[in-house]
């Protein structure tokens, strides 16, 4: 009997330390974006600050992670910024491009989480050394920077006037606490709305998750002028021929964006239903009735 109640207490023992290890491995599994992009985080860190972040995210988006080592690395005293410090020189020197040691892939990503610390109110000069030697067209960047109080909006709107062909998105600033949640929260808001303005009026609209979209993520921005058609939709034409999937839907409903053909733009402002065939894009809560007027539109980044 004695041996027989030791043999029930090792096996409910192993069953126990299993069902622990099992929770333990579900707990470290690491969180997926709901997203069909291939992403990389491509970071600068010269104190190791942006590199603990780049670190989190590429973790929580699993994400591949490159980093941007300079040539010369930086020291403690080309940080100082109350001297005539060498990342002082480089940030007032407009033509300052500090080379980069490593070389660095990017050919098979849609999405580039691109990383840096905040000097003198902007990006370091380096990250303009990587857009000049590294091609980023029909790639998504999504900035993060970290500072110890500026925010990411001044360096976002430097890098889009140094290459205004480049889709660059609104990007964040954080800090080395930075929680799954907030980095969730900031991946899916980068990658799964869009900022449109119709008649002067902003809107979100939240994107689908298909190689249509991606594309447009490029076309983006964009305005124009959007015709009336019968009494439920606005339309227009882009210059630019989309590879597109379309489908019925058999319902539509009011704010949902679509294309109808492969370059047609198409706005839904009340709900029917059509045995029409479109590639869905978004949709647009809260969308006004429009009436019977043309309409103007603006996409954003």
């Amino acid at each position: 009997m004695k041996k027989l109640i030791i043999i029930i207490t090792i096996i409910l023992s192993f069953l126990l330390i299993t069902g622990c290890r099992k929770e333990e491995e579900k707990k470290k599994e690491p969180i997926k974006n709901n997203s069909n992009y291939n992403s990389l985080v491509l970071y600068f860190s010269a104190t190791g600050t942006t590199k603990k972040v780049a670190k989190k995210i590429a973790i929580v988006t699993q994400s591949d992670i490159i980093e941007i080592i300079p040539t010369e690395k930086y020291k403690d005293e080309d940080l100082n910024y109350n001297s005539d410090c060498r990342a002082n020189r480089e940030q007032n020197n407009p033509k300052a491009r500090p080379p980069i040691k490593n070389t660095i892939d990017i050919s098979q990503y849609d999405v580039i989480y691109l990383g840096y610390p905040i000097w003198w109110g902007t990006n370091p000069k380096i990250i303009l050394t990587l857009l000049d030697t590294y091609d980023f067209s029909n790639k998504i960047i999504i900035p993060f920077c970290t500072s110890g109080s500026t925010d990411i909006n001044g360096s976002v709107n430097d890098l889009r006037k140094y290459n205004p062909k480049l889709t660059i998105l609104t990007g964040r600033r954080f800090t080395t606490d930075v929680t799954t949640k907030e980095i969730l929260e900031f991946t899916d808001k980068e990658l799964n709305t869009m900022k449109v303005k119709i008649n002067d009026v902003e809107y979100e609209m939240t994107l689908e998750n298909n190689d249509t979209v991606k594309e447009l993520m490029n076309y983006v921005p964009f305005k124009g002028t959007m015709q009336e058609l019968n009494g439920n939709e606005k339309y227009l034409y882009l210059d630019k021929s989309f590879k597109t999937n379309s489908t019925n839907p058999k319902r539509i409903n009011k704010g949902d964006v679509m294309f109808y053909g492969d370059n047609c733009l198409v706005l839904f402002y009340e709900s029917f239903d059509t045995t029409y065939s479109y590639t869905k894009l978004g949709h647009i809560d809260n969308l006004p009735n429009l009436g019977n007027d043309s309409i103007s539109i603006e996409f954003i980044r």
